[in-house]
């Protein structure tokens, strides 16, 4: 099973918590002045920093890194045309088992059989696509991805195919699809 939050989660979490943490200290201080009872505002400050060690340490060794490529501003707000019916992600299906899952694995999970020949690896789809927007995945089929063995789809297939695709990860990120073998 694979950690279910990313790097860059545990990352935005520890952030989150560092300015608690902040804020409980400021608190301890001001209060302190003020000759009020401090400790409680330290012991919560405490405890949040020791959270933010926590997510830093998961952060850095168990959580996956899932780098984002660069996408153009306006990519991002492309939105799938093509219906969410099962038909779709039928076809989206059959056309990612034909051309992709030789190096995503037939469950997108990065494992196909060339998987182990790229450098970096393909990434865990079902955990990458849920983190995007239709666009976003869209453009990377479309274009390819830079730094990787990740090749652009755009000459290849046709731009239904693609948006059908977007659909079928979605579906197989979200558990509405069976995974396959």
């Amino acid at each position: 099973m694979t950690f279910p939050i990313s790097r860059q989660g545990m990352q935005d979490i520890a952030l989150f918590l560092i300015a608690g943490a902040v804020v409980f200290v400021l608190l301890t201080l001001v209060t302190r002045y003020r000759g009020g009872e401090w400790r409680r505002f330290a012991i919560s400050a405490g405890a949040l920093g020791a959270l933010v060690i926590v997510s830093y340490a998961l952060a850095f060794t168990v959580a996956p890194n899932i780098p984002t490529p660069p996408v153009p501003f306006t990519a991002r707000f492309a939105q799938n045309p093509t219906p969410n019916s099962a038909a779709t992600v039928d076809s989206g299906r059959a056309t990612f088992l034909a051309n992709c899952a030789i190096c995503h694995g037939p469950r997108g999970l990065g494992d196909g059989p060339q998987a182990f020949l790229l450098q970096p690896r393909p990434v865990n789809l079902q955990l990458h696509v849920p983190q995007h927007a239709d666009g976003e995945v869209f453009y990377w089929i479309s274009e390819g991805v830079a730094g990787t063995g990740m090749p652009a789809w755009k000459e290849t297939l046709e731009e239904t195919k693609r948006w059908e695709i977007v659909r079928y990860l979605q579906a197989l990120a979200s558990g509405k699809v069976s995974l396959g073998p």
